[in-house]
């Protein structure tokens, strides 16, 4: 009975020991996406004691999931690097060590081949009531910092008309990512005028040499009415656009670098 109730008061005291406090986190970020030909990543952590006379005896790294990597630096760093990262996922874990206890933090790094710094699963422009919509969607980002929206006329010259920032964290995401931009209040002019007086000249051409001459002063009074009722017709606020359209994003990340989507015709 004595033995019992020493062994019940011994799992009593060390059941009442904390665990060190542990936390870990890449540079600079918590999680982080990389990709090639970076093949590197500083891991960093903090191990705090939680008992008086219990200090920090041990601290150490190791990865628990994803290819082949090193570990510079595995025990007794809080801050080591990893070298040799190939495309995949990692899962790396901070150990820190008591007299009794121990306690851990994981860091997840997504590694990415080398191309572009977002994946761009869809991108589309549609036109509806209120004017011009643009979505698109990013599958990955990588040290995204943000979108130019861009349109043209001819598909040579772009006009920058509107910044959207990535909603990624740090620019980084292995997420899908929903963003949009609207321009409201705009038309679509197709130019039905000059296909109007096209359609005008050829049936004059076809009657003028049959018609008498006040009946020709009379069609040609008729053809001028007609040309200024379609102006009319088709005048549009100052925020119009052209039919044929072209609008496509421009991508900067993080270091000032970019590249283009494709190009999208309205």
């Amino acid at each position: 009975m004595k033995t019992i109730l020493i062994t019940l008061i011994t799992l009593g005291a060390l059941s009442s020991i904390a665990q060190p406090t542990v936390t870990g986190k890449t540079s600079p970020a918590t999680d982080i996406v990389i990709t090639l030909p970076a093949n590197s990543i500083t891991l960093t952590g903090t191990a705090t004691q939680r008992n008086n006379g219990h200090p920090i005896l041990d601290t150490t790294w190791t990865k628990t999931s994803g290819p082949a990597a090193t570990i510079t630096h595995s025990s007794n760093r809080m801050t080591t690097t990893v070298t040799n990262l190939v495309v995949g996922t990692y899962v790396f874990k901070l150990t820190a060590t008591d007299k009794q206890a121990s306690a851990t933090a994981t860091v997840t790094v997504h590694v990415l081949p080398g191309t572009l710094p977002i994946e761009l699963s869809s991108f589309t422009v549609v036109q509806d009531a209120d004017g011009v919509k643009l979505s698109w969607r990013t599958n990955i980002e990588s040290n995204n910092a943000y979108f130019v929206v861009q349109q043209s006329a001819d598909g040579l010259q772009f006009t920058d008309i509107a910044t959207v920032f990535s909603k990624a964290v740090h620019g980084n995401s292995n997420s899908p990512i929903d963003y949009s931009f609207a321009i409201f209040g705009v038309v679509v002019k197709a130019d039905m005028s000059n296909l109007m007086l096209v359609m005008t000249l050829l049936g004059l051409i076809g009657l003028l040499n049959k018609l008498s001459k006040w009946k020709k002063g009379l069609l040609m009074a008729a053809v001028c009415m007609l040309l200024f009722s379609c102006s009319k017709s088709v005048q549009t606020p100052t925020a119009t656009i052209k039919s044929k359209t072209q609008y496509r994003l421009k991508q900067v990340d993080l270091d000032g670098h970019f590249t283009y989507s494709a190009v999208k015709v309205l």
